[in-house]
């Protein structure tokens, strides 16, 4: 199955809090999360937006991932320095996925932007 794509937006209320709660995260995530995440990169793009791409192997572990993150108190941190904005997903969609947006309550701000149709990854890049 084709990986998952995450670009996550950030409605930063607290620029210094935001970044040491990102650098937090990235950490504990490295260390302790889902071995089916590809790579983790937060960005703050002004004072006041902040950014994450993360790369998942599929969609198993984008579910994964969150179901292990979500008692952390590196996101809580997270959650207490910036709101999440909005969600672009791409990749594959399953239902397992769709149950988890649903039950956090994310529909309104996620757009699942399909399915990749063609393209390719160079080995070891």
């Amino acid at each position: 199955m084709a990986e998952v794509v995450a670009v996550n937006r950030y409605a930063v209320r607290d620029a210094a809090a935001f970044d040491a709660a990102v650098v937090a995260l990235a950490d504990r995530v490295q260390r302790d999360g889902h071995p089916g995440v590809r790579s983790y990169d937060f960005y703050r793009i002004t004072p006041d937006e902040g950014r994450a791409i993360v790369v998942y192997t599929g969609p198993e572990a984008w579910v994964g991932h969150h179901d292990i993150i979500m008692s952390w108190p590196e996101l809580a941190n997270l959650r207490a320095a910036a709101d999440l904005a909005a969600v672009d997903l791409h990749g594959p969609m399953t239902a397992a996925m769709q149950g988890w947006i649903d039950r956090m309550g994310l529909g309104a701000r996620l757009r699942h932007l399909g399915e990749p149709v063609a393209g390719f990854r160079r080995p070891g890049l």
